[in-house]
């Protein structure tokens, strides 16, 4: 089996190690989910939750070490993700419901015949990156593309 075939399930771990290693803090973090997904609900890491058709959102806080803003975070993000055959769709800055600015990047990868996508939105503060996670299928992601978006601008950090 290729390694690269578990990234589309597994693109968040892989973060986290590019990430210096650094552990979920635990969320501390309000958001309204999409409609039609349902919350995990004893995950006390991380917030996550999943539609029916296996679409996933995950939200962690993580250290800010070494320090950085949400563009270098985004840049070195992407530079990882290439290596593994990603290729950004889309970037754009957006704010959350608490007034952080972020930037969310849509990337696309093939595997299996089958097109997936894999956005990510990068809030920074002073301590702590908030990586707000969504991937799936491309076209279960183009369904829900604009509620996924609606509801990081939702994200306030407690």
């Amino acid at each position: 089996m290729n390694p690269r075939a578990a990234i589309p399930v597994l693109i968040g771990i892989l973060i986290a190690g590019m990430l210096c290693g650094c552990r979920p803090a635990g969320t501390s973090c309000r958001v309204d989910p999409p409609p039609g997904f349902a919350v995990y609900s004893r995950d006390t890491d991380s917030f996550r939750s999943i539609a029916s058709d296996g679409l996933r959102i995950r939200i962690r806080r993580v250290d800010n070490e070494p320090r950085g803003n949400a563009a270098m975070w985004a840049q070195a993000i992407e530079a990882y993700l290439k290596e593994g055959g990603y290729h950004r769709i889309s970037e754009e800055k957006i704010v959350s419901g608490d007034g952080r600015e972020g930037i969310f990047t849509e990337y696309a990868c093939r595997f299996n015949a089958e097109d997936f996508r894999y956005a990510v939105t990068v809030f920074a503060g002073a301590d702590h990156l908030y990586l707000v996670e969504a991937g799936g299928t491309a076209e279960s992601f183009a369904r829900k593309r604009d509620g996924i978006l609606g509801s990081i601008r939702t994200f306030r950090a407690e």
